[in-house]
């Protein structure tokens, strides 16, 4: 597991992993091959989140009860199984412009679906589900088993991402060129760059809404991406 500090078998997860392996012995075992590591106070302002390949926890996860370290542990070893973070950094370099709070909601929806029926695992109160994301956001009404079936995180969020462009930069910045005659400045740059910033549309909005009280666990790192390797 970690190969940080004197033990590398002893972190802030321990206690979680031996009930994973315990009652599910397959993820149990993914938590095993998954690096984790403990981070002091300040590193992160959430209790647990990974990278991609490594899962970290912050002195607050050790005020949770077990069975919800247990839910936030087996939480974080999807997202690393699933390559959330990895997929986020390849879906960027795709299309550009991915917003990560709107990503992020749609992963761990997807995340709690396919662990909100287990009874010896707890998950955060309120947490956004899958099938209610589809409901409340897209007007799909699915169960959690033919929603996880039916979508994959890409998918869900290219559904969801209806954020649009009220400015473009580059055509400010010609303007400002033609105006002036003389190249666009830093200055000029960075207001053409938050001008360009897009605005939520209604489904983004409401996705956003509904992830408001979940913690932003993904913490993409181009170094991380390829876990398999491992």
């Amino acid at each position: 597991m970690s190969r940080d500090g004197p033990d590398p078998y002893v972190h802030r997860g321990t206690r979680a992993i031996q009930r994973m392996v315990e009652y599910a012995p397959s993820t149990g075992s993914l938590a095993l091959w998954i690096r984790h590591r403990d981070t002091a106070a300040g590193d992160q302002d959430v209790a647990a989140c990974n990278d991609g390949l490594t899962i970290s926890y912050s002195p607050s996860f050790e005020r949770l009860s077990l069975p919800r370290q247990t839910g936030l542990v087996a939480h974080q070893v999807l997202h690393v199984a699933l390559r959330h973070a990895p997929r986020y950094l390849e879906l960027r370099r795709q299309v550009g412009d991915v917003d990560l709070e709107l990503y992020t909601v749609c992963a761990d929806a997807i995340v709690n679906s396919a662990l909100a029926h287990l009874s010896w695992l707890q998950l955060a109160p309120e947490t956004v589900l899958l099938e209610g994301l589809l409901g409340k956001v897209l007007g799909i009404q699915q169960d959690a088993n033919s929603a996880l079936l039916e979508w994959d995180v890409e998918r869900l969020y290219r559904a969801i991402d209806d954020r649009r462009r009220p400015y473009s930069a580059d055509k400010g910045q010609r303007n400002q060129k033609d105006r002036k005659g003389r190249s666009p400045t830093e200055n000029d740059q960075q207001r053409a760059r938050a001008a360009s910033r897009r605005v939520d549309g209604a489904r983004a909005a409401r996705v956003r809404a509904l992830g408001r009280n979940d913690a932003r666990d993904l913490v993409p790192n181009e170094e991380a991406n390829s876990p398999e390797t491992e």
